[in-house]
């Protein structure tokens, strides 16, 4: 792998930023408004900042998967999904004891010091949802006016 240096300084911008106490959503809203690409609008276009205003935003999901990827220490990761039979295509997880982690594969963008202490804030600040209930409709109800399963929708309660 070699490293793209037209967007190593926004990935490095963003590790900084996070490790200095800026959560994921005003990462994501700083780069929106500097119209950086994400990174599936700069792999479609070659641009690194948006100046036509594309539709290529970015999202928390994107910043948190980016903080966790370990190819910004130099690392490769393997075997992290498994396919349950060649006859039907379905993936399914594997854990994370189980993956093939090759360390030092290539260059480094991120230093590894400032990619545990995101590691160490995000698991930190990640939420624990816990499911009280299972219900045995769940999934299968939807809201009428929004679509959602969502008992809290203001539109169905009136």
């Amino acid at each position: 792998m070699v490293i793209d240096n037209n967007v190593a300084d926004i990935v490095r911008k963003i590790f900084n930023m996070y490790v200095n106490g800026i959560g994921s959503k005003l990462i994501v809203e700083y780069l929106n408004k500097n119209q950086y690409l994400s990174p599936s609008g700069y792999r479609k276009t070659g641009i690194v900042q948006n100046k036509n205003k594309m539709n290529y935003f970015w999202n928390a999901t994107t910043v948190c998967d980016m903080l966790r990827n370990e190819v910004y220490i130099g690392n490769t990761v393997q075997n992290k999904v498994s396919v349950v039979s060649y006859k039907v295509k379905k993936l399914r997880k594997v854990e994370k004891e189980k993956y093939i982690r090759v360390e030092n594969t290539h260059e480094a963008i991120i230093d590894k010091d400032v990619f545990e202490k995101a590691q160490i804030i995000h698991k930190e600040r990640a939420k624990k949802v816990v499911k009280q209930y299972d219900y045995l409709l769940r999934g299968l109800i939807y809201c009428k006016h929004c679509r959602l399963a969502n008992a809290n929708c203001i539109k169905s309660k009136s």
